[in-house]
């Protein structure tokens, strides 16, 4: 590197600082750019995230309205069989017994 001996002149001085200034705005603009960028991709994830969780939740409802009318048919049949069976009771329970095995395997395979 060369080594300048002696003073720089205003002139130079403001020379130097003007292209100093202009590159600091060069950067500045950039940086602007990328923060503008990453603000918009910050509200599109917020956005997905709600759709996301209220997706979530009315497909837990779903499942939770599925599991209700399983139980409440576990608990049918297990009354029926209880009782003292006629023919008509051992059909209904047979036919609901082969829905129970439907649903809870449709269920089964929508969650794996």
């Amino acid at each position: 590197m060369i080594k300048r001996t002696g003073k720089i002149k205003p002139d130079q001085q403001t020379v130097i600082l003007e292209d100093i200034n202009s590159k600091l705005a060069l950067v500045l603009e950039q940086f602007s750019g990328i923060r503008s960028e990453i603000r918009s991709n910050h509200k599109e994830f917020l956005e997905f995230r709600d759709r996301t969780d209220k997706n979530l939740k009315v497909a837990l409802e779903y499942l939770f309205r599925i599991d209700e009318e399983i139980q409440d048919m576990k608990t049918e049949i297990a009354d029926l069989k209880s009782r003292p069976q006629k023919k008509e009771d051992g059909e209904k329970i047979l036919q609901m017994e082969k829905r129970l095995i439907k649903l809870e395997k449709l269920v089964f395979a929508k969650l794996g």
